[in-house]
């Protein structure tokens, strides 16, 4: 039961919701408690929504019960999205009438938000019978109806306690398969406690990340709204709380990742202002010049523009939608991203509305036929090209062109500009946004208009939307000292760096010697770019490193080599440099083709570096990856790889060059394994040092007006902001703190400490360890340059952080297991679903001949009589078998150390076997010998000897999974009760024999169940 705090919280803002600044919104009807009532009260809406389509005023239980099959049997957020949206905003569900008649009732119309038939209510504490067996019964603290369905789930938690508690309990849910039958409309989840709300996407368990639970934020300044009534006021208000749920709610079909996606407060903003300066622009007269959004490299403007065109689309003045990406080889990207994220599309067999263009006829057509695809989107070439052939002639229609990555329209006037203004004086009745993460200052707002709104890179990192940088500047040769800008500029000047083979040498052992730390052991992937000075093709030298990677790698164990690819694009200048450019990528290509056992040539480049690029990304079929990609300029923008967080750089780059590029790193994926992006600098180290604080000075200031500053004032407030990494020595100095606590709480690493308060703080000082942790991991120095390497001098390392292996493994293992497992027994939820995955500080892995051994001991021990010495070496078993990551594996070790413990198990012949096989075969006797005891047993309480033997019980039992009521699909358990129903009062146990036949059948599945899940926990 919720504690009275908590439910004077909860009736707090139950009756905040009903009337928000003083107006009736939410009805609350306190009258609904269960999962029937839910059914009654939708069941009621919808007929009075559909009162002109039916027959009679209420649908009968034949009639609804096709509505309720159609709701329970939406599997995932995914599905249950579709459904409310429906086709073209109108969700309907099709019902066959009991008079023969046919018809469509609409349960949702987008276009009745905040008014027409639309019904908003809320409910509290629905009771929710279990749907796994063993599993508890559960309440909802406070949910949100509209037209009665479940859209807005709220779970509270009183002062004192965190979202992160709400969340973990929102998840307990999705495990539990709670938010299914009429919860399966489940969109938008949120943790809320007085002071800090997380709102996030309805999900399903293995997408469940709270790294995707946000905060919502101020409009003016970004700053956090940590008071629930604010958060009631700007999110929950009608039509607000309607329109997170569908206008601003993203479908993202990608295939084998479908997946729902909110968006954050910035995107909302951004999408807002746009909408609204396209609604009043009058497309005869303006100047176009609508105005650009400023979204840092890696917030989602993806989702911002589609949402942005989507929503753009459907207004009265809008007659076309151009999506202008600035590089033919973004189309196609642009294009796939567009259509996944298309609500229409795959809907019912229909194919969207948004369309790429194969070739400039295809434009001309899609531009002047009329079609419901009306959002187009092609590259700023091909337009360019379009309004420039001379058969053009200027369309009528009124055109909203978005342009991506606006940045790079704003170049001299010789490329994208001069082919910008060209589109814009060939189409004078159309509109321009741009969308920038690095937006040129003043240029971008003299082709676009002003800001619309802004979203900074130190806001970014703020919210935990993107990461930080963790940044090295190496020195390889020694650099001329005091070069001029010019010197070091290599879109102007050659340098020593681009033709010294050292160089070349001394950065691929660099990469090498700390791939372990940069890559978090392997866990992520890298970029490498290179660009030589003057104007020189820079294909030869990414060459020049392409081969000395695969002449290192020869001389390494297989284990120990990297998976190395470039990418450049095919030469078709007529130009010097041709032939041995288009040579060099064949034999790319060819290495690349025996690596992935892939067949592309130079007919199928454009598909070589597709297929390159999500084994990059980690979106590959065959699931075969990547470690390291070799560019030029190729997926310096525009690239989104959470699974890659390192950039190495063996050129020169600033400004809003040097901000995009540094953002391939940056994307969120888990917060433990991957703290920040990795940036590793190979030339120019003081003077590039100087050039990257300058760049993130300028683009998380809000107003663009940078002043000239020192390296150590610009460095100092980026360290500051978060936006690159502190000093090793103060992440050191904060790990030894956290260490020293934990060191305390747990009597120096011996026991977890007695006191739910202390156990408490022991587990949020375990998450800090392992924050800390691993980023210290990814330092390759100490503020010295010294080499620091938890993989190739683990004793510095852990004399570093205040602690010895021992202690280490002891904390990482047995106190953090044990500390998980009371976890989740007070909290009454299974252990996978703590939130406690430790990092080490090398792999702790199970000494298995040792254990055999101490099990081995064990046995022997007992078999004496030796109790207390049983005793000391079950300790010291404990702590071997915790180091395995493997629940199953633990819970299997654990129970038959048990058996033998407790002599329910013993061993043909003693001294026991200290053999591994025989060791395992005993445990398997011991397993098998355990379900035989559990069958008979049951057998002989439930009666059932006359109806089935133990073995064909075990067969039954060998199909089940753990969790599911899967036993019954062909009748099987209803036909064993069967059998037992003229026998079992008569051979049952006295307290069986007592039940009635339904209370038999009822409690018998439970026992069941019940004993099918203990056999299979233990296997």
């Amino acid at each position: 039961m919720k504690s009275k705090s908590e439910l004077q919280f909860e009736r707090e803002v139950i009756d905040y919701l009903t009337k928000i600044g003083g107006v009736k919104q939410w009805e609350y009807r306190s009258e609904i408690k269960t999962t029937n009532q839910l059914w009654n009260n939708f069941k009621h809406i919808l007929e009075q929504n559909n009162r002109a389509r039916l027959n009679s005023a209420h649908l009968s239980v034949t009639e609804f019960n096709q509505v309720k099959k159609v709701i329970s049997e939406i599997k995932s957020p995914y599905e249950a999205g579709q459904f409310l949206y429906g086709v073209n905003g109108v969700s309907e569900i099709e019902v066959d009438l009991d008079d023969g008649s046919h018809v469509f009732l609409t349960v949702f119309d987008q276009a009745q938000v905040g008014g027409g038939n639309t019904v908003y209510q809320i409910v509290n504490q629905i009771e929710r019978p279990k749907v796994i067996d063993g599993k508890p019964n559960r309440r909802f603290d406070v949910t949100l109806l509209i037209n009665g369905l479940p859209i807005i789930q709220i779970e509270l938690k009183k002062v004192l306690h965190n979202t992160a508690e709400a969340l973990n309990q929102m998840e307990q849910y999705i495990a539990e398969k709670q938010y299914s039958n009429i919860f399966s409309t489940l969109q938008i989840l949120i943790a809320m406690t007085p002071y800090d709300i997380k709102y996030m996407a309805n999900t399903t368990l293995d997408k469940f990340n709270r790294a995707f639970a946000f905060s919502w934020q101020d409009e003016v300044d970004a700053r956090p709204v940590r008071s629930w009534k604010t958060f009631a006021d700007k999110v929950l208000s009608i039509p607000m709380a309607h329109d997170m749920a569908t206008r601003y709610m993203v479908l993202d079909g990608t295939k084998n990742k479908e997946s729902i996606k909110v968006m954050r407060p910035y995107q909302v903003y951004a999408t807002k202002r746009v909408l609204d300066k396209v609604r009043k622009y009058d497309f005869r007269y303006g100047d176009g010049r609508l105005g650009y959004i400023w979204h840092t490299t890696g917030s989602g403007k993806t989702i911002t523009s589609f949402k942005t065109a989507w929503l753009a689309s459907r207004l009265s003045n809008v007659s076309k939608v151009i999506f202008l990406v600035d590089r033919i080889a973004l189309t196609n990207q642009t294009a796939d991203a567009y259509r996944a994220y298309d609500p229409i599309a795959g809907f019912e067999g229909k194919t969207g509305v948004v369309s790429d263009t194969a070739n400039v006829s295809d434009l001309h057509r899609k531009l002047t036929r009329k079609s419901d695809k009306n959002i187009i989107v092609t590259s700023i070439q091909k337009m360019a090209r379009y309004v420039a052939r001379d058969k053009f002639k200027p369309l009528n229609e009124n055109v909203l062109f978005i342009v991506d990555e606006a940045h790079r329209s704003t170049g001299d006037g010789k490329d994208s500009n001069g082919m910008l203004e060209s589109i814009r004086k060939a189409i004078p009745n159309s509109a321009w946004v741009g969308y920038t993460g690095t937006p040129k200052f003043p240029e971008t707002r003299l082709i676009f208009g002003d800001i619309l709104h802004a979203y900074t890179i130190k806001e970014a990192i703020a919210d935990r939307n993107v990461l930080g940088f963790n940044v090295e500047f190496r020195e390889t040769i020694k650099a001329p000292e005091d070069p001029s800008e010019e010197d070091i500029d290599d879109n102007l000047r050659s340098s020593v760096y681009d033709y010294s083979k050292e160089h070349v040498e001394l950065v691929v052992e660099d990469i090498f010697k700390h791939w372990k730390e940069r890559s978090n052991n392997g866990k992520y992937n890298a970029l490498f770019t290179v660009h030589v000075g003057g104007n020189k093709a820079s294909t030869p030298r990414a060459m020049e490193y392409f081969d000395k990677f695969a002449e290192i790698n020869q001389t390494k164990a297989p284990e120990d080599r990297l998976k190395v690819a470039i990418s450049f694009s095919a030469d078709t200048s007529n130009g010097i440099h041709q032939l041995k450019t288009n040579e060099n990528l064949h034999r790319a290509i060819i290495a690349y083709n025996q690596m992935f056992r892939t067949s592309f040539d130079m007919t199928s480049v454009k598909q070589y570096t597709e297929d390159l690029a999500r084994r990059l990304n980690k979106t590959a079929d065959d699931r075969k990856y990547l470690d390291l990609v070799i560019v030029v300029d190729q997926l310096l923008t525009g690239f989104d790889a959470p699974e890659m967080n390192t950039l190495y750089i063996d050129r020169t780059l600033k400004g809003g060059n040097l901000i995009q590029a540094y953002s391939r790193t940056n994307r969120m994926h888990d917060l433990v394994d991957k703290p920040w992006g990795n940036v590793v600098n190979y030339r120019w180290p003081k003077q590039n040092e100087y050039a990257m604080n300058e760049a993130f000075a300028l683009y998380s200031n809000r107003a663009s007006a940078a002043e000239q500053q020192s390296l150590e004032d610009l460095k100092a407030e980026n360290e500051q902001s978060n936006i690159i990494s502190r000093p090793f020595s103060e992440v050191q100095a904060q790990m030894r703190g956290v260490v020293s606590g934990l060191s305390e709480l747990t009597d120096e690493f011996v026991q977890v400490p007695p006191s739910e308060k202390d156990q408490d703080e022991t587990f949020e000082k375990l998450k800090e360890y392992n924050r800390l942790l691993s980023q210290l991991k990814q330092y390759t120095t100490d503020d010295e340059g010294n080499p620091v390497s938890a993989y190739d001098d683990p004793e510095e390392f852990y004399d570093r952080i205040g602690i010895t292996e021992e202690q280490e493994v002891l904390l990482t293992t047995v106190i953090a297991g044990e500390l998980k497992a009371r976890r989740a027994e007070r909290d009454d939820i299974d252990v996978s679903q703590i939130d406690l995955k430790m990092v080490h500080i090398h792999d702790v892995t199970i000494n298995y001949d040792y254990l055999i051994d101490l099990i081995a001991k064990m046995a022997d021990e007992i078999h004496a009589d030796e109790i207390e010495e049983a005793k000391e070496t079950k300790k010291a078993i404990k702590q071997e078998i915790a180091k395995s990551d493997n629940d199953k594996e633990k819970a299997k070790v654990t129970d038959f150390v048990e058996k033998i413990f407790n002599k329910t198990f013993t061993f043909d012949e003693y001294p026991a076997p200290r053999d591994v096989e025989k060791m395992n075969e005993a445990m398997e006797r011991a397993q098998k010998d355990s379900n035989l005891k559990l069958v008979t047993g049951f057998i002989r309480i439930w009666g059932l000897d006359n109806s089935i033997k133990p073995k064909e019980l075990e067969q039954l039992i060998d199909k089940h999974r753990l969790g599911q009521e899967d036993m019954d699909k062909q009748g099987e358990l209803t036909a064993i009760m069967n059998d037992a129903r003229s026998d079992y009062k008569e051979i049952a146990q006295p307290e069986i024999a007592k039940l009635t036949w339904i209370k038999y059948r009822i409690e018998f599945r439970k026992a069941f169940y019940a004993m099918a899940d203990e056999i299979k926990k233990g296997e």
